[in-house]
């Protein structure tokens, strides 16, 4: 398939919005990160993909914004070769060959080309061979490249009329990709927390899967023993030091758990009555007062006590109609995207908060809650959640 214009940009960026496991990136100009993200979006952010850029720091650019945001998400991301000319990316097993740099300019001003009919695996063998190269060297600090005058005739205001538009990536849809990225680094200290205590056998046999038990974990950090509640920051710590806390506090949840394990097992009631209703088969018969059930689920609502009438105008502000084709949209269509859950939260009175909760509690398995008890919690194990 052969792709410009319109097409070239849309087809990347929806590549790029339902990546599975990579992006890797060649291109000798990277512009800023606000044009970045509305050509390729922002799940590369999240720490399960394995995310790969080539560039040309010496005779090519890439802005400090866009640098600063790949290195914060993904350390040793960033590759340098002089004299840098092709432009590739690779998403999953899924390739395009183009003459476009990964910068506005280029995708938005400039007549440019790319085609997805190639081998992968001999574009894949380049990439590597490019990676490898014993020219290539890591960047881990940015430099400015070219003078300024012609960064900003590459990726700049000036030069060329506009061809087409880009995608839109909205406030919202980055708040989203944040909190997939999140998720993933949430899941990455479980998978950890589960190597070293093979899990609390208790919680096992009463069904918690093993994000609910991190979650747990973290409740009881914040508001039994209260050592997170104060954080206002990331703790410094190495991986012995984390290690040995996980240790030190799964002996006490442990024991925690077992002394409230009753009223505890609300969690897996929740989970099993959010899985019912919002099914394929019973989400699009919904009715208003099974929607205030799931809602009264929800932490952000104060576990069914509604303080601040957020569910109660969820439900007054919102047709039926509408809050059954979202949810169904959501839940029941493949995975989760960042934007679906932007058009999830085009319903009135629905925050971020509360459809993430809704997303776990209907996938507890594989999506975590996130909140500010969760990031406290990462953060006094020393990850930046």
């Amino acid at each position: 398939m052969i792709y410009s214009f319109d097409s070239l940009v849309e087809t990347l960026r929806s590549h790029c919005n339902n990546v599975k496991h990579r992006i890797w990136i060649c291109s000798p100009f990277i512009g800023c990160i606000k044009d970045v993200l509305r050509i390729i979006g922002g799940s590369w952010k999240r720490n399960d993909i394995d995310f790969r850029v080539i560039t040309d720091i010496e005779t090519g650019f890439i802005r400090q914004d866009t640098f600063d945001d790949f290195i914060k998400n993904h350390p040793n991301s960033i590759r340098t070769l002089k004299s840098l000319h092709a432009k590739i990316y690779i998403v999953d097993d899924w390739c395009l060959v183009s003459s476009a740099n990964l910068t506005g300019t280029a995708f938005s001003k400039r007549y440019e080309i790319g085609t997805d009919d190639v081998n992968i695996s001999e574009v894949e063998t380049f990439f590597n061979s490019l990676w490898e190269n014993k020219k290539t060297k890591l960047v881990t600090s940015w430099s400015k490249g070219k003078k300024q005058s012609q960064i900003e005739f590459e990726d700049g205001g000036v030069g060329y009329d506009k061809l087409t538009n880009l995608p839109t990536y909205s406030a919202r849809m980055g708040k989203m990709d944040k909190y997939l990225a999140r998720c993933s680094k949430y899941k990455a200290f479980a998978k950890n927390y589960e190597k070293i205590t093979g899990r609390c056998r208790d919680m096992v046999d009463d069904g918690f899967t093993l994000l609910q038990e991190v979650d747990y974990l973290f409740n009881y950090l914040e508001h039994v023993v209260c050592v997170s509640k104060e954080l206002t920051k990331v703790q410094q710590r190495t991986e012995s030091t984390r290690n040995s806390l996980i240790k030190k506090y799964f002996k006490e949840i442990s024991t925690h758990y077992e002394q409230n394990r009753n009223y505890e097992l609300r969690r897996i009631n929740s989970t099993k009555l959010v899985k019912k209703l919002t099914s394929p088969s019973r989400i699009k018969t919904i009715s208003a007062k099974e929607v205030r059930t799931v809602l009264d689920t929800f932490n952000c609502f104060g576990l069914g006590r509604d303080m601040h009438g957020h569910a109660s105008n969820f439900i007054k502000k919102n047709s039926l109609s509408d809050i059954r084709y979202h949810w169904d949209a959501l839940l029941n269509h493949g995975d989760i995207t960042s934007e679906k859950v932007n058009e999830c939260c085009k319903l009135r009175h629905c925050s971020d908060s509360s459809v993430s909760e809704l997303i776990a509690w209907r996938f507890p398995d594989k999506y975590p809650i996130m909140n500010t008890c969760s990031k406290k919690g990462l953060w006094f194990f020393g990850i930046d959640g």
